[in-house]
């Protein structure tokens, strides 16, 4: 989709400092076998990252990576691109990210 992430950062409350507080997409991956686990988006990825960084996650070790969207770009939009990473994932592997559909994190 020719968007541009930032550098992969371990998911902890301490990391998510650096993340800007306004709207984005971000991925965040199993840092042994770097395998995306879930795509998300949000108007404040700092805050989500955070939210994130709380979580056990099965105890697995997990990196993020984010990208900033302009302000002017409404929820839905950001909804639709995630959509976009999630279905550009699942045409690659046959498979969605291991926690895209969860809801016991």
């Amino acid at each position: 989709m020719g968007l541009s992430w930032s550098n992969s950062e371990t998911l902890v409350p301490e990391k998510t400092l650096n993340v800007i507080a306004g709207p984005g997409l971000y991925l965040l991956f199993d840092a042994g076998s770097q395998e995306i686990c879930y795509i998300g988006q949000s108007g404040n990825c700092a805050q989500r990252l955070l939210d994130h960084a709380k979580k056990s996650w099965d105890g697995k070790a997990l990196q993020f990576s984010f990208h900033g969207v302009e302000k002017t770009i409404l929820p839905h939009q950001r909804k639709e691109q995630e959509n976009d990473l999630i279905g550009n994932y699942f045409e690659h592997y046959r498979k969605a990210p291991e926690y895209q559909f969860r809801n016991n994190r």
